[in-house]
């Protein structure tokens, strides 16, 4: 019989997983990494696998991700795959100029908000247990 899941999630406030996806996104794009929708997927699964909350990701959110980062001019796509050969086609992502600007201008807000967000948690787990 499997364990009863814990409901109890981050206010969306303080982790907004589109955003946490834009800059992930960004980040592996410039620094040179392949990305493609499964294995965004497939790495958030792997990097939370054994997080004591579950982190939902959604394959709908990560998808809608990357086309509006498309949209958005940050990032092109290109297919890559072969029917001929049976390989699986996927739509393979690479930064823009923009998109390197955009990271570099607004992660590191991102970022110290999410420490403040924790210092936050921190100070109120300390106040309920001390």
């Amino acid at each position: 019989m499997s364990q009863a899941r814990n409901r109890i999630i981050a206010p969306r406030n303080v982790v907004n997983t589109k955003q946490i996806y834009v800059f992930y996104i960004l980040k592996e794009l410039s620094e040179g990494k392949v990305i493609f929708g499964n294995k965004v997927m497939d790495n958030f699964k792997n990097a939370f696998n054994n997080s004591p909350l579950p982190f939902s990701i959604s394959s709908s959110t990560v998808y809608e991700t990357l086309y509006d980062l498309e949209e958005r001019g940050y990032v092109i796509s290109e297919w890559e795959g072969d029917e001929f050969l049976n390989k699986r086609a996927k739509k393979l992502y690479k930064i823009t100029d923009r998109g390197i600007e955009y990271y570099k201008t607004h992660v590191a807000d991102y970022v110290d908000n999410l420490k403040k967000n924790k210092a936050i948690i921190d100070i109120l787990i300390k106040m309920l247990t001390k």
